[in-house]
This record gives structure tokens, sequence and C-alpha cells, in this order.
């Protein structure tokens, strides 16, 4: 019996998790993908066109980024108030149990006792049901911050890109062209 138990918990424990970094996997949008330059050293008139191009995707990811750092905090934040309830009502039910405890040390406190039981048995179901979501909240934020690290990735690889094609502005470029293409506003 103690067997079946503990193995109910346990699926029970993997079941939230999985649903949960299952519903932070949900949210995520779509990382701008990497840059697919060849890395090699584009003309001058070709380089500007691709740096542009690259600014943008760079705008791109970066907002990107922000919207995943912000599902990482939100789970976060979810996070701590299930832990929160979990523990005020795994601290409820302890002290209920002890007050039933009480109550049944003399003949006229057993009905007391009884009620005050059941209270806490139900308090032990809830700070169970509480401890199952604190664990979803987990595997969210795992998915939440999977996410966010990719997204980052994509970022800094446009980050790069764009230094890329600006040194290749620079060196396949007059300086008056070179000028013109860097002087440009940037998309973000």
């Amino acid at each position: 019996m103690v067997v079946i138990i503990a193995l109910m918990i346990v699926v029970a424990v993997a079941g939230a998790f999985i649903l949960g970094r299952a519903a932070g996997s949900n949210g995520a949008s779509p990382t701008v993908p990497a840059p697919s330059g060849d890395g090699g050293n584009p003309e001058c008139d070709k380089a500007g066109v691709e740096w542009d191009n690259a600014r943008q995707m760079a705008c791109n990811a970066k907002s990107d980024e922000a919207a995943a750092r912000n599902r990482v905090e939100n789970a976060r934040s979810q996070l701590a108030v299930a832990i929160a309830t979990a523990v005020s009502l795994g601290t409820a039910a302890a002290a209920t149990f002890v007050a039933a405890a009480a109550a049944t040390a003399t003949i006229f406190g057993i009905p007391a006792g009884i009620v005050l039981t059941g209270i806490a048995i139900g308090l032990v179901a809830a700070a169970a049901a509480a401890t199952l979501l604190v664990i979803a909240w987990t595997g969210a934020l795992t998915a939440a911050d999977d996410d966010l690290a990719q997204k980052t990735r994509a970022r800094n690889q446009w980050e790069t890109e764009v230094a890329r094609l600006r040194a290749a502005i620079n060196a396949n470029c007059p300086p008056e062209k070179a000028n013109s293409f860097l002087s440009r506003p940037g998309p973000c």
C-alpha cells in the first residue's frame, strides 16, 4: 500500500512538472532565426543592404528577448505566490492538528477535536495541491528560462552580425559611401 501511494505521489509530481513545462513552452514566441551569413567580406553595396537587414533583425531579437524576460519574471512571481500558499496551508494544517490534539485531551473536547482533525485533513489536501502548483510553476519557469537563453543567444548573434557588416562597410566602401550607410538612423 505504501509503495502504491509513493508511486502515485511520484507520478503526480512528475505530471505537474511536465504540464507546467509544457504550459511554459506554449507561451514562447518563435525565436528570430540566427544570421545565415557566410561570414565573408561582402562588397560595399551588398554590405550596406545586409547591414540594414541585420540591424532590423537585431531589433526584432531585442524585442523577443524583452518579451521572454517578462515571461520569466511572471513565472518567477507566480512561483513565489505558489510557494507562499503551500507553506501557509502546510503551517495552518500543522497548527490545526495541534489544536485538535489539545482539544481531545479532555473528554468534552473530543467533538471539537474530531472537527478540527477534519479541517486539518482538508488543509493537508489543499497544501498538497498547492505543492503540485509549485512544481508546475517550476516547470513553467524552467521552460521560460530556456526560451530566454535561446532569445538572448539570437540577439547576441545578430549584434555580432551587425558589427561584422559594419566592419565590412568600413573596409569595402569609399569613405563618403560608408558614411552614407552608417549615418542612417537605427530601426529601433
